[in-house]
């Protein structure tokens, strides 16, 4: 058996640091995706998602809380985009800066739709699109998203 030195005791005790460390990492790695991978338990449905017909269109609406809520008229998507706004609301109150929602189809028109006052304010966006288009229904580009 080969003499070792201190000086090669030294590095292969820290080659077998790192070769360790590293499988370590790497098995933290798939328990973590393994994890991550698992079945999720669905959210609890919000009490202001809608699922309805509204002057012979349906109408479709889900609030998620992370803010990306989900509007469908007669199964097709219409993409929403959060923007902060300023409101003057209607019955003279105090106008206020809040979080509004437009689409391809309110685009200069925000709706709110998370304010305890507008709770149902997705709801009241479905029936204005619906009010908006008629006899018309929205086409596929209705669904692609765009920031502001």
């Amino acid at each position: 058996m080969a003499d070792l030195n201190r000086r090669d005791v030294m590095r292969y005790g820290a080659a077998g640091v790192v070769a360790v460390a590293t499988v370590g990492m790497g098995m933290q790695t798939i328990t973590a995706a393994r994890s991550d991978a698992a079945p999720q338990s669905p959210a609890a449905p919000d009490s202001r998602d809608f699922d309805e017909v509204y002057k012979g269109k349906k109408i479709k609406g889900v609030h998620n809380s992370n803010g990306k809520h989900e509007l469908r008229i007669n199964n097709k998507k219409l993409a929403l985009t959060a923007i902060d706004t300023l409101f003057v609301p209607e019955d003279g109150s105090a106008p206020h800066v809040g979080v509004g929602y437009i689409s391809a189809v309110n685009h200069y028109d925000p709706m709110e739709i998370d304010a305890d006052a507008n709770k149902d304010g997705l709801k009241k966006l479905a029936k204005k699109t619906v009010d908006t288009l008629g006899d018309l229904e929205l086409s596929d580009e209705a669904a692609q998203e765009h920031r502001h």
